[in-house]
């Protein structure tokens, strides 16, 4: 009886051992890595129209402001007192564009498997330089255009205080901005759906004194850029006051001076109908042929001796012509970056207060419009370019000019 129970046993034994291996190998934890880059892929394919975007506005800002370097710095160096700051500012327009859609893309391709806690820091600090650098960079030139337009008689911004303005932007931009370089990096995130941990570019929140300084230091960022903005926008406001009190004096000028003309017989043009007077009546000559003579040379005399002025006045007009059409150009310019930063002001809000929102529901409409907000500050540095060409009729000049080269050569 012994014998048969142990034998019963040795056959039992192996089969037990068996099914208990097979048992754990059920209950095995399963792979986290393919499970981590099963969620990243699912997040990065809903991010690939922002890929898109981004890789476009990389080409455009890139190539774009290189060559708007290439043309103010190369082609028109007898022209830089008021464009001045067009090449510095398509420098900075540039390293922006590039950094902001590196960082995009980073983020786009590895969601929540950021590579590297120094390269979440150094694209996020070199960012927010460039886009800050930027902002600073339009206030100077609002100053230097409110001067220029408004206080022409007054002292205006020389090349050396240009200068010395574009060594303190970059010497407080990159001051001010260093807090980013701790309150910023990789950050661990968990899926609740596939319960794994994955890392993210984000605002570092723990421990709770990390998250009071950086609440600080964001409404001491934000609080800057808007008041920055703010200043940007009351120079351009007395300028534009400035320039609409000066057309309507000369409008007033134009129709005073024209009532009280003694060439009747010159046609009214349309515009000017409703400065329309009734022209004077001519003096009757009831002399001989000679006083007729005599009074058409002297009319003749007074047409020579009134060219000279009115060539001058002309020549005037083109220069004031020309500083009015690059104020509105940095005017747009300007424009266009308060409106592109207002998205970025309340998408860095958003990120502050819950980092981890934007990958809740990569196909919902919070993640859409987060993709939204994070292309906006880089088509502003992207179309700056377009501006340069729509505005300044040199730049158009200096374009035209390389076209009929290239032409001209193909033609050879």
């Amino acid at each position: 009886m012994l014998q048969a129970l142990k034998e019963k046993a040795a056959i039992l034994l192996p089969i037990s051992l068996i099914s208990m291996m097979t048992m754990q190998n059920w209950t095995s934890p399963p792979d986290t890595g393919k499970i981590l880059r099963q969620w990243n892929d699912e997040i990065s394919r809903s991010f690939t129209l922002s890929t898109v975007v981004h890789s476009v506005l990389f080409s455009v800002g890139t190539f774009g402001n290189l060559f708007i370097i290439f043309i103010y710095n190369f082609k028109m160096k007898g022209y830089k007192d008021d464009r001045y700051f067009i090449p510095i500012l398509a420098v900075v327009d540039m390293l922006a564009c590039i950094l902001s859609t590196w960082f995009a893309l980073n983020v786009n391709i590895f969601p929540v498997v950021f590579p590297d806690d120094a390269l979440c820091k150094c694209l996020l600090y070199g960012n927010y330089v460039t886009t800050q650098s930027s902002i600073f960079l339009l206030v100077v030139i609002s100053i230097q255009r409110f001067l220029k337009i408004c206080r022409p008689f007054q002292k205006q911004m020389t090349l050396y205080w240009k200068r010395v303005s574009l060594v303190v932007i970059v010497i407080v931009t990159t001051v001010i901005l260093i807090p980013e370089l701790i309150f910023y990096g990789k950050v661990p995130v968990k899926s609740e759906k596939y319960n794994v941990t994955g890392y993210i570019c984000g605002p570092i929140r723990q421990p709770e004194s990390m998250a009071a300084g950086l609440i600080s230091f964001t409404a001491a960022a934000l609080s800057i850029s808007v008041i920055s903005i703010a200043v940007i926008v009351i120079m351009y406001l007395y300028i534009l006051k400035h320039l609409l009190r000066q057309t309507r004096v000369r409008k007033l000028n134009h129709c005073t001076s024209f009532s009280r003309s003694d060439a009747s017989d010159v046609p009214v043009p349309e515009e000017d109908k409703e400065c329309e007077s009734p022209p004077p009546k001519r003096q009757e000559i009831n002399g001989n042929r000679e006083k007729e003579s005599e009074v058409k040379v002297a009319n003749d005399t007074l047409q020579v001796t009134n060219e000279a002025p009115k060539l001058k006045r002309s020549s005037g007009s083109k220069i004031k012509l020309s500083t009015r059409r690059l104020t509105f150009m940095f005017m747009t310019i300007s424009l266009t970056n308060v409106v592109s930063n207002i998205p970025t002001i309340i998408y860095v809000i958003l990120c502050v207060n819950d980092p981890e929102a934007w990958f809740r529901n990569p196909y919902g409409f919070l993640q859409q419009l987060y993709q939204f907000m994070r292309a906006m500050r880089v088509v502003n540095h992207a179309l700056n370019p377009f501006v340069y060409g729509l505005f300044d009729g040199r730049f158009r000049d200096e374009i035209r000019k390389l076209c009929c080269k290239s032409i001209s050569k193909i033609d050879l």
